[in-house]
């Protein structure tokens, strides 16, 4: 069995590192706007490579200018040596996508999933005990699997429920 081995060393998020790139392309310093464009410029690029694959020589040339901007900018003491450190950090996990099949250049998805449950925690201040922590993550979590699944949540939770009355387990061959 295959398992994705890219799991343990995680997937950089393109875009953040791409919004961070062209903050520093409008810097008032001439050097960090500079590098600010160069790796905006590259990072849109590898994005770009996840719906339209580079063949060996184009890969070859992207990833030479990628590390001798790292290389150029890493040891600077200001905000481009900051991101070029990070990335330079990261570089195992940032292109991941183009390795495995289903994997996104961003987490755009996840982060939209979990923007209910962390908009309800601020605006409820959360739960106040360990009981209710399991509640909120297990109907969050209903919540977002059933759209996945193409099921509706209300048949199901009152089926668990149900389930739960008559001290059964509930059907949960539909998640699998």
């Amino acid at each position: 069995m295959q398992l994705r081995q890219w799991v343990n060393q995680g997937e950089s998020c393109l875009s953040h590192y791409i919004r961070k790139a062209r903050g520093l392309s409008e810097s008032c310093d001439e050097e960090i706007a500079h590098f600010g464009k160069q790796m905006l410029t590259l990072l849109q690029q590898l994005c770009h490579f996840a719906h339209s694959p580079p063949g060996p020589r184009k890969w070859k040339n992207f990833y030479s200018q990628f590390v001798l901007l790292l290389m150029l900018y890493e040891a600077a003491d200001n905000d481009a040596g900051k991101l070029a450190r990070s990335l330079a950090a990261e570089m195992d996990s940032l292109w991941v996508f183009l390795e495995e099949n289903g994997v996104e250049p961003t987490n755009n998805k996840a982060e939209r999933t979990l923007r209910f449950g962390v908009l309800w925690r601020k605006r409820s201040l959360g739960s106040q005990s360990d009981k209710g922590l399991r509640w909120v993550e297990r109907i969050l979590s209903l919540k977002e699997t059933c759209p996945i699944k193409a099921r509706a949540p209300f048949p199901i939770l009152v089926e668990m429920v149900d389930a739960y009355f008559k001290e059964q387990m509930p059907n949960l061959a539909w998640v699998g």
